[in-house]
């Protein structure tokens, strides 16, 4: 990464771009392209022409395909089989006169069946922001138009919640946080379009940096954090704990960090300061709202900060390409991206309120589903270390295993976990073993069609810590032959066995449901040789596997694990 793509990322960041600075970020010869289905009853083009801009920022590019202007959406059951995202778009105010809000909103539930037909994608669906004149103030929203915005948005909101894959392009929260004048009388006249020109700016940045990469990618798993003239204004080294200054800025940034970590990804620092001075900075300034247990792992030190993020990645058990790596200085910035290109950076700015914009909608932040696992995994990450003093004073890995106390739990076909095991297979990198991204279409099938599936989520519990869900295992079950689709499980549960001791479960359950055969589904990825690994020392081919053979080998391998095993109901 050059110089040139950090400014041009920062400008896209902003916080109201205007379009004719709207430039792609140069960084990659061939970006992955993304298919977009628009049903529509007002343009789109307007955002879409913005969009390519903010997907830059993320290696991607779109192509858009359109409907007619159609009311009824009738041509929404000629799905493009090619779509990666369905987006209807629509000009609420058409249907406000001839139905009521509920009304409405059953009609685009149909035409959402309608598409589930063709589709299993994600859909996304917009809302609409209310309007007010002069004239409103002497009328109470019961009387007036804005009263049937309010309910059809409250009924939306809803029926993306019913309805699987369905998500909300908020556009009346988007109005809401803007400065902006989110409506245009001009272009309603000429083009039936009825948003402004920075509006419209303002949703593609929302779509290019948040929704889309949310759907399409895994959300960073952490953030490497400098200090100085980062996290507050000054240098520790030379003002000390006392006299480095929390700006008014500083601090909406460190609300956002800790707002971030209690969603579940973690935070790190990777600063050019003494480890003990870090520490007593944290322990002295209670007006700071990060404190010192809230980061995951610490390097404070005077090594190459590219060095230090890979010490991280390896004390965190993830891939370096989930970090994201904020620090004022460009210098740094430059040096990890020639030597980590996949690691995320982002330049903090000297107004640290630019820098909480930016981190806010920078792709890989947004979340649109709540993490489950999100309150266990830094205690679980802390605990590593206790653990790996435990391995290091065991005599032998059964002994090491005895001392953890651990609990595993079965959960088959949990329809609770639907949510969590479509989170999984977007966010490990290492243990997936078919690289499947699940949707969320996949993994409510998954789970709700038992009589084509066996899927196992699998809990942890040691003496140290709470694990959470942090496995599973999918196999398709056609008569007597089980098909294994996906075996994923979370970087932080590795090194003790648990992925063994479940598959064992796992295959018990098979035998119990007639089947006699195993085929395995195993994908070569960049970094997923972990679990490549795992399987390799259990199976010598991955197809036409003798299921009791292999469950009888498996049962002399964990039978002297001293794991207690639970298995939940459903």
């Amino acid at each position: 990464m050059q110089m040139e793509q950090i400014n041009a990322i920062n400008l896209l960041l902003g916080s109201s771009p205007a379009r004719k600075s709207l430039k792609p970020v140069d960084a990659s010869d061939k970006p992955n392209l993304i298919n977009i289905q628009v049903d529509r009853t007002m343009p789109f083009e307007f955002i879409g022409t913005a969009l390519p801009s903010f997907g830059s920022v993320w290696g991607v590019s779109f192509n858009f395909t359109y409907s007619d202007y159609d009311p009824a959406l009738s041509q929404i059951n000629v799905a493009q089989e090619l779509a990666d995202i369905h987006i209807m778009w629509l000009d609420w105010r058409i249907y406000q006169q001839s139905m009521s809000a509920q009304q409405a909103v059953n009609w685009l539930e149909d035409r959402i069946r309608t598409l589930r037909l063709s589709s299993t994608k994600p859909i996304l669906i917009n809302n609409w922001p209310e309007q007010y004149s002069l004239e409103s103030r002497m009328f109470s929203s019961r009387t007036e138009a804005r009263g049937w915005v309010r309910s059809l948005n409250s009924l939306l909101e809803e029926a993306a919640e019913r309805n699987t894959a369905t998500y909300l392009i908020d556009l009346a929260y988007l109005k809401s946080g803007g400065d902006l004048s989110f409506f245009d009388g001009r272009n309603d006249l000429m083009s039936k379009y009825p948003f402004s020109d920075k509006a419209s700016i303002l949703i593609a940045q929302h779509l290019g940096l948040q929704i889309i990469p949310a759907l399409l990618l895994p959300r960073l798993k952490a953030i490497a954090l400098d200090l100085d003239d980062t996290l507050y204004r000054g240098v520790l080294g030379e003002d000390k704990a006392v006299g480095v200054k929390l700006t008014e800025g500083h601090l909406h940034l460190q609300h956002l960090l800790l707002k971030l970590k209690q969603s579940g990804i973690m935070l790190t620092i990777c600063s050019r300061n003494e480890e003990a001075d870090v520490r007593e900075l944290f322990q002295l300034r209670q007006d700071f709202p990060l404190k010192w247990e809230d980061f995951a792992a610490v390097s404070a030190n005077w090594s190459p900060k590219a060095d230090n993020i890979q010490t991280l990645a390896k004390r965190l058990n993830i891939d370096a390409s989930a970090f994201l790596f904020l620090d004022d200085n460009p210098a740094e910035l430059l040096k990890a991206a020639a030597f980590l290109p996949q690691t995320k950076l982002l330049l903090a700015d000297e107004d640290a309120n630019s820098t909480t914009q930016k981190l806010s909608i920078y792709p890989g932040v947004y979340q649109l589903r709540v993490d489950d696992a999100a309150a266990l995994r830094t205690a679980d990450i802390q605990a590593f270390t206790e653990r790996e003093k435990l391995k290091q004073n065991a005599g032998s890995l059964v002994s090491y295993l005895e001392s953890l106390r651990m609990v595993v739990r079965i959960y088959e076909n949990y329809n609770y976990h639907i949510s969590r095991l479509h989170e999984m297979s977007h966010k490990t990198n290492q243990f997936n073993l078919a690289l499947k991204r699940i949707g969320e279409w996949e993994a409510n099938e998954y789970m709700l069609e038992k009589d084509k599936y066996c899927t196992f989520t699998i809990g942890l519990e040691d003496a140290l810590s709470d694990s959470g869900i942090i496995g599973a295992f999918i196999a398709s079950v056609q008569n007597d032959k089980a098909i294994v689709l996906e075996v994923l499980f979370s970087c932080r549960a590795l090194g003790r066995e648990i992925e063994t001791i479940a598959f064992h479960a796992f295959l018990k359950r098979l035998l119990e449901r007639g089947c006699k055969e195993l085929d395995i589904h195993v994908t070569q990825g960049d970094r997923n040789q972990p679990a490549r690994q795992w399987i390799s020392k259990h199976v010598t081919s991955y197809s036409g596997i003798n299921l009791a053979k292999l469950h009888e080998t498996l049962t002399s391998i964990c039978h002297e694990y001293p794991v207690k095993l639970e298995v939940v109901q459903s």
